[in-house]
């Protein structure tokens, strides 16, 4: 590469080692080099240069932003050095580590006007960090030594993971007004903002899904802005787990501006760090100026920043809190949860009004599920009781109801709850009908599944519950309601009660009517926690509501987790049988098609006893006495013998 003839050499004292390496070089290349002092530079630059037009300046971080101001202000070209191997320079700059390199670098004739970044006139080379953000800044030990080993970068992480945690309790948007380049202005309220220079591989520029370039003649700013707190931790997650992996999409928490001018103004002082010094000011101005210093650069550098034209701002603000309603409300205090709007659920309350209505095609379907449900129970036809669910219309007012539950909503609520116990009734009444006139009396399997809900039926109902809500609250996602219905199944343990009422049978009716319960009570708390986190009413405002609907859970739960239990010790007792070969008078005898049933103390069971010897009456008395030693409680045996040849 070509050298320049004449360089002016700047230097900190404590370079001495490194001023020898450059004094020979120079020397070798036949290289005029006039030395000065750094502070004499800065001070007395026409005196220091002697004519030179290219400066070489042994510097550290906080120096060289200096010195690229008034090389700017001299019109001279610069190569630098680090002072020391820990030094940020190497990663803005794409410096060479090796000294020879660096040094010949340093003085190539071939320098490159490059942009620089002003904040409020002074020269920023990292980054700008303003408010409270959960990222290290540029001039932190850890951040520079975190790609150095394992250790050093997992103390990084620890320490962003402690950061992020105070945060959590320190963070309070605070209000500002943002007026880019192209003049375009918005008032928002904001946790923390980090402008971009050369610091381009730092945690929040991997929080982007663009690629940054130094070269562009814009400013990247990233405008951290939750709405509540649990958006702000899931902005701390996605911060903290994409390592060194760039994001899909922007997190909910973030805003992006690129633009070539942006001002940031508030009614309260703004205390920023500029490469990590403390600052303090009314008002902040990010300003590019294109091309305004030369500078010998790597071509590594020229390869991350590619120069690029491109007159247009890049202005993603979607994701902050722009409404004057939600920005007064997160300065008082970060919710919980994000608030909606009313503009935001007017739409969906209209929906859910109307949802909790019973009008006559409302009972038309009610009626006709009702039907098909029945006769699909009686077929025990699964794809018959499926077409019954998707008919059931009893999904919608649960929905409203859960609203109601939430906002303490009273109309709302006599409402759904008319249009349920109207549907509830038709449902049981035309089951008890259709099952009188039917002249047999034969519990079906689809019928038996539905006579001992437990624990698991609960769960069914709260994914369903969550799956409801979130349908009619994301419009986007309304195609999926059939399938949450089918999920639930509401219509088909009704008729199960109403074949029970018809048959007067209470231990049909009781089941049933537990699984529908469960069905119910489960789908509308899990509806109305989803609208609360959907932000469509404050935790205040819907305690009572959730406090009744929690307690009803509570007394619905005691029966699920006794048939749960009950079903652990069917699910151990046949596992036991059917795994065990039990050795009776010398013979080895297997249990299989096992069938348990329990009746308080004792175990009913069905089973075929295998073995290869015939097994007789006393056999089957001692695997009798066995069996109740083993499991603690007597046995009723009802078996059949198969020989083994």
């Amino acid at each position: 590469m070509p050298l320049v003839n004449r360089a002016l050499l700047v230097t900190l004292e404590s370079a001495e080692t490194l001023t020898a390496a450059i004094t020979t070089f120079a020397t070798a290349q036949g290289i005029t080099l006039a030395r000065a002092s750094i502070e004499d530079f800065l001070q007395r630059p026409a005196a220091s240069l002697h004519g030179c037009t290219h400066v070489v300046a042994v510097t550290d971080d906080i120096m060289l932003a200096l010195l690229l101001q008034r090389a700017c202000i001299e019109n001279v070209s610069l190569g630098i050095l680090p002072l020391d191997g820990r030094s940020r320079l190497y990663d803005w700059f794409q410096v060479p580590r090796a000294e020879d390199e660096a040094i010949a670098l340093a003085f190539d004739d071939g320098a490159v006007a490059i942009d620089i970044l002003r904040c409020n006139d002074e020269l920023a080379l990292g980054s700008v960090i303003l408010g409270e953000t959960p990222f290290l800044s540029a001039g932190h030990r850890l951040y520079r030594e975190r790609a150095r080993s394992w250790l050093r970068s997992m103390r990084y992480t620890l320490a962003l993971l402690l950061i992020s945690v105070r945060n959590l309790f320190a963070i309070h948007p605070f209000p500002a007004t943002f007026t880019t380049g192209k003049d375009k202005t918005f008032k928002t309220a904001i946790t923390g903002l980090i402008a971009i220079e050369n610091d381009v591989n730092n945690a929040a520029a991997r929080l982007l899904n663009t690629t940054i370039s130094v070269q562009d003649g814009k400013v990247s700013t990233i405008l951290i802005a939750p709405k509540s707190v649990m958006e702000y931790l899931a902005f701390l997650f996605t911060a903290l787990v994409r390592g060194e992996q760039k994001v899909s999409r922007l997190p909910t928490a973030i805003s992006y501006i690129k633009s070539s001018y942006l001002k940031i103004e508030s009614p309260r002082p703004l205390r920023y760090l500029v490469d990590g010094r403390k600052r303090t000011a009314e008002s902040i101005e990010l300003e590019i100026q294109q091309g305004a210093v030369r500078m010998n650069l790597s071509d590594e550098y020229h390869a991350l920043h590619e120069i690029q034209q491109d007159d247009k701002d890049m202005v993603k603000v979607d994701n902050l809190p722009t409404h004057e309603a939600r920005v007064a409300m997160i300065q008082r205090k970060l919710p919980l949860f994000t608030h909606a709007l009313e503009e935001d659920f007017k739409e969906l309350f209209l929906q859910l009004r109307e949802s909790a209505r019973a009008p006559a095609h409302f009972l038309l379907l009610m009626v006709l599920s009702a039907i098909v449900a029945t006769l699909g129970l009686f077929l025990s036809s699964a794809a018959v009781i499926i077409g019954a669910m998707v008919l059931a219309p009893l999904m919608a007012p649960i929905i409203s109801l859960a609203m109601g539950i939430l906002r303490g909503d009273r109309a709302l609520l006599n409402t759904s709850l008319t249009s349920i116990g109207i549907g509830t009734l038709l449902a049981l009444g035309t089951a008890a009908l259709i099952a009188l006139i039917i002249p047999f009396e034969k519990i079906t399997p689809e019928m038996a599944g539905r006579l001992n809900p437990n624990l698991l039926d609960l769960g069914i109902a709260i994914a369903a519950g969550i799956a409801g809500a979130y349908a009619h609250a994301r419009e986007s996602v309304m195609k999926s309601l059939p399938g949450v219905a089918i999920a639930v199944a509401l219509a088909p343990p009704l008729c199960v009660a109403g074949i029970g009422i018809g048959w007067m049978d209470l231990h049909i009716i009781s089941g049933a009517m537990l699984l529908f319960l469960t069905n119910l009570v489960g789908i509308a708390l899990a509806a109305a926690l989803t609208f609360l986190v959907l932000g469509y009413a404050p935790i205040l405002r819907a305690r009572r509501g959730l406090a009744i609907s929690l307690l009803l859970l509570g007394v619905i739960s005691i029966p699920l987790s006794v048939s749960f239990y009950n079903i652990y010790t069917y699910w151990g007792i046949e596992r036991d049988a059917g795994t065990t070969v039990f050795q009776i008078h010398g013979k080895q005898l297997h249990l299989k098609q096992l069938q348990v049933a329990i009746q308080r103390d004792k175990v009913l069971l069905r089973a075929d006893v295998s073995a290869r010897q015939v097994v007789d009456l006393d056999d089957l008395r001692a695997l009798k006495q066995l069996l109740s030693e083993r499991w603690g409680r007597e046995v009723e045996l009802e078996v059949t013998h198969r020989l083994q040849l």
